[in-house]
């Protein structure tokens, strides 16, 4: 059962989207014409399986991708939230592929408090029913940007499960943010420019945090993420044979 903060978010979604149509043109290749066609019918349900694959679908499937985002949108977020989705992580969804920022506030409001809010409840509970990586990739990609999503990791208490979790994440990723390799970004978006400024807000935000974590040597190892990458592996070397 979604929280109360996360039932209002998915009510709010509902409100501004629900009954929003789009085309029913669309790749008949990949779709029944009757399947499209309720595109064009409001609030008519799609069903679990179909709603997802159109809303990972390329843009140039549709005649309007745009109005087939919106016309997703509330059930697509239900989907997300109850658990349901048991493929999350296996490829873009259509908000990364959508300029829904540029959408009116109050749609683009929308969305991005059910990102924050889904994003911020994966975070507090001990075990989500989604991997946290997984929920991070979407969010980010969704987003089309770092800041909103590392602000509700640096924002939770310390100590706390959201800790935990980006302990398990660090951990998961910690050999290629060390190596420098820009894919442990969502492929779709520009890692090389990025990548600095997640290792960065690592550096500040996550050593304190990761002090307690089950691998002592985590957290001295996201500290050299601020070294260049000549002195890091001169450094690793140390801080590995120090540690015997």
């Amino acid at each position: 059962m979604a929280s109360s903060a996360l039932a209002s978010v998915l009510r709010r979604v509902d409100a501004v989207f629900g009954g929003m149509t789009a085309p029913a043109g669309g790749c008949l290749h990949c779709y029944g014409a009757e399947e499209l066609a309720l595109l064009a019918v409001p609030r008519a349900p799609l069903g679990d399986d179909l709603v997802r694959q159109l809303f990972h679908e390329v843009p140039g499937h549709f005649d309007d991708h745009p109005a087939v985002v919106r016309r997703l949108l509330p059930e697509f977020s239900a989907f997300l939230a109850s658990g349901r989705f048991d493929g999350i992580g296996y490829q873009s969804t259509a908000l990364s592929r959508t300029a829904w920022r540029e959408w009116p506030r109050e749609q683009a409001e929308a969305i991005e408090d059910f990102l924050d809010t889904w994003w911020r409840e994966m975070l507090a509970d001990p075990e989500p029913v989604y991997e946290v990586s997984a929920v991070w990739e979407l969010c980010v990609e969704s987003h089309g940007s770092l800041a909103p999503v590392l602000g509700v990791w640096a924002a939770a208490p310390r100590g706390g499960t959201e800790d935990r979790h980006l302990g398990d994440w660090v951990a998961y990723r910690i050999d290629e943010l060390l190596q420098d390799d820009p894919f442990v970004l969502p492929w779709d978006m520009d890692g090389e420019a990025l990548l600095p400024g997640l290792q960065a807000w690592l550096v500040e935000h996550a050593v304190d945090r990761l002090a307690g974590h089950a691998d002592p040597l985590l957290a001295p190892k996201v500290a050299l993420l601020a070294l260049a990458p000549e002195e890091r592996w001169v450094a690793y070397s140390e801080l590995i044979a120090s540690a015997g």
